[in-house]
């Protein structure tokens, strides 16, 4: 079963393209190689990587989607009264783990260069804006 980690950011990128590679930028400069495999083709508004760190954790599937109207929807549908200001977003990152050994480490970095860049704001099906608080599958507090 597959876990996926949702981020919601205000970002001013103009195509999906772009806002990817920005963000793999950032977690280069902040850490170790990563492994990067293309997903797509894709519309410009959405880019996608396989991404992961070489070791024994699997590997994360990470997607990116620009544009206020691209993802008016997955912005209404977790706040739908706006109770998190997350309405007028217009980036939408999203994590998707499978497989029995998540890397939680690329994770984290992955959420502090959202963080850093844009502002992000995460979300979860199981736990709502209320994801940070606990670590999903592990029940301990991210780093």
């Amino acid at each position: 079963m597959a876990y996926r980690l949702t981020f919601f950011c205000r970002s001013g990128e103009e195509n999906g393209l772009e806002a990817l590679d920005r963000l793999l930028d950032e977690l280069l400069s902040a850490g170790a190689p990563l492994l990067a495999e293309g997903r797509g083709p894709f519309v410009d508004e959405v880019a996608a990587y396989a991404l992961g760190t070489g070791g024994s954790a699997d590997r994360l599937e990470l997607e990116v989607q620009v544009g206020t109207a691209w993802i008016a929807e997955s912005v209404i549908e977790a706040s739908p009264d706006d109770a998190h200001g997350i309405w007028g977003c217009d980036l939408l990152a999203t994590i998707t783990l499978s497989g029995d050994s998540p890397d939680w480490p690329l994770v984290d970095r992955i959420w502090t260069a959202l963080v850093d860049l844009w502002g992000a704001v995460a979300w979860d099906e199981a736990s709502g804006f209320a994801v940070g608080a606990v670590e999903p599958c592990t029940g301990s507090r991210p780093s």
